[in-house]
């Protein structure tokens, strides 16, 4: 008759291990985002079944930003009407609308948030959406190189037609999107505003690979274009719906 015994071992002889979180950013700074002389400009879209997205951009001013409802207002109104809104609303299904652009100063911690005031605009494309997370990506561009020198904007709530044949983007959603985007230069530039990456300070940090990374203090680089790279739908995990 065997007797089945229990395995006790002393915590203090057990071998140390330190959790790896390879997905952390590990130049990022905890804390509210301060960029000097920038304004935060949120596009908030309605996805349908209680679902947000949000395209966040900045702008930068001459001097210390003011934003205001009427501010946030006025981008709103711009980015929904004219023939580039009305192109690429075409492509957005019309259970999807542009809620709101909302502003905030973040040249300073703390600053209020000012939302606009028109009724949302919805999408004119008779489809269903796409699942949320499915979008069509436009990259920003600047006059500088680097992985910090690039945004990228993330248009979801695109209809199901909007697919061609081996799962591509139709050639008109590529460019329509690439266009309305385009216009964001202007329409920043009429609320006095520069379209520009926003760069929050980072702390020094060294790669998993061993490339020693420099810290950087808070800045901004002015976006020169606004391109639709490939016809490749992208997968923005975060808007799924776990």
């Amino acid at each position: 008759m065997r007797v089945a015994r229990n395995r006790v071992i002393r915590l203090e002889d057990l071998q140390q291990f330190t959790a790896v979180n390879l997905l952390a950013d590990a130049g990022h700074i905890g804390g509210p985002i301060v960029i000097p002389n920038c304004t935060q400009v949120v596009l908030n879209w309605n996805l349908g079944a209680g679902k947000t997205a949000h395209n966040v951009l900045y702008g930068r001013s001459a001097g210390v930003p003011a934003p205001t409802v009427a501010q946030a207002q006025a981008l709103f109104a711009a980015m929904t009407t004219g023939g580039a809104w009305t192109a690429m609303a075409g492509h957005i299904s019309n259970a999807v609308s542009l809620a709101s652009v909302q502003v905030m100063s973040v040249h300073t911690a703390g600053q209020p948030i000012f939302v606009s005031t028109g009724a949302a605009v919805a999408g004119t494309n008779a489809s269903v959406p796409m699942p949320h997370e499915v979008a069509l990506v436009t990259t920003l561009r600047t006059a500088l190189r680097g992985q910090s020198n690039r945004g990228r904007i993330y248009s979801t709530g695109l209809g199901v037609d909007q697919v061609a044949a081996g799962n591509i983007a139709i050639a008109s959603l590529v460019t329509d999107q690439q266009a309305w985007h385009n216009g964001f230069i202007a329409i920043f530039s009429g609320q006095t505003l520069t379209w520009v990456i926003g760069q929050p300070a980072r702390q020094a940090y060294t790669g998993i690979t061993g490339t020693p990374h420099p810290a950087r203090a808070a800045g901004s680089v002015v976006i020169s274009a606004a391109v639709v790279r490939n016809n490749t739908f992208d997968s923005q995990r975060r808007r799924g719906l776990k």
